[in-house]
Parts: C-alpha cells; structure tokens; sequence
C-alpha cells in the first residue's frame, strides 16, 4: 500500500481500506489535525493562489471567494457544506483516500463530493500519488458554488 495512504488512520479508517460504511465515508476528523498539517494547508494555499490571477476562470474565483477556504486551516467540511447545500444542494463527504470507481460516482450523482481527509507532508508538496484534501477542496470544491458546473458533475456521476 502506497505510504502517502498511512495518513488517514488518525483521520478515521486506515486509509486505503475497507471502511465500514458500504459508501466508503468517514468522519473527517477535524480536531485531529495538526498544527504541521494546518501549515502545510497555509503553504500549499498561498502557493497556489499566487498563481490564480490570469489563470483561474471567474467561476473558480467566485467559489474560492464565496467558501469557508482559507489560508489559515484546512476547511471543516460541514461548513463547507453547508454553503455549498444553500447554493447548489452539494455536500462534502471525507473518504479516506482513493475509493472504487462505482463508490464515487455513485457520490457525484447524489451531490456528494468525496474528498480525501488526510493532507501531504511538508516533503510532498510538489507531488502526491493521490489526491488529498487540499487536491479535493481547493482545487475541486469551488466550482461545484456553480450552479451550471454543479449540475453537470452531477449529471457526470
């Protein structure tokens, strides 16, 4: 099993297992985070958004501008989903990792956007094998505020 996997253990099920849901969801695990995870969200976060200007759509602003993300922490998802429920009936589900093809786009066609729970070490910044919360949420999450882009996810799954 891939090591970036590991992480999830103390963000819910052991990451790249079987979680006992049959939908593969778990419990973020918010409060577990770590004030090194919480840093490497605000380093990956002002990295990325220094390169938005003149390549980002209006459609991605508008979401990043709208949602709960920010530099300071890696988002709770009930608050995102929260926002992203009164706009466009999305929810933020943790997984604890990369699911089975049926899993997630059985999520997608319910509005339920599955999103890693655990983030990469300092070391991974530049690459990871598979995507973690900051892959999921900043650079997934703020279309779906889209009302168009949110229907076609869907309609996707």
């Amino acid at each position: 099993m891939l090591d970036k996997m590991r992480q999830g253990d103390k963000h819910g099920a052991a990451a790249g297992a079987r979680p006992e849901r049959a939908d593969w969801t778990i419990d973020q695990g918010w409060d577990k985070y770590t004030a090194q995870e919480h840093a490497v969200w605000k380093t990956l976060f002002e990295r990325q958004s220094r390169l938005l200007p003149g390549r980002a759509c209006d459609e991605f602003v508008a979401g990043m501008r709208d949602l709960p993300i920010g530099p300071d922490q890696i988002p709770d998802f009930r608050r995102l989903s929260e926002v992203l429920m009164r706009q466009t009936g999305w929810q933020i589900i943790a997984v604890p990792g990369l699911v089975p093809d049926e899993v997630f786009f059985d999520h997608l066609a319910n509005r339920r956007f599955p999103a890693g729970n655990f983030i990469r070490k300092a070391h991974e910044l530049d690459y990871l094998e598979e995507p973690d919360v900051f892959h999921d949420v900043f650079g997934h999450v703020p279309m779906l505020m889209n009302p168009l882009i949110a229907d076609f996810v869907q309609a996707y799954g």
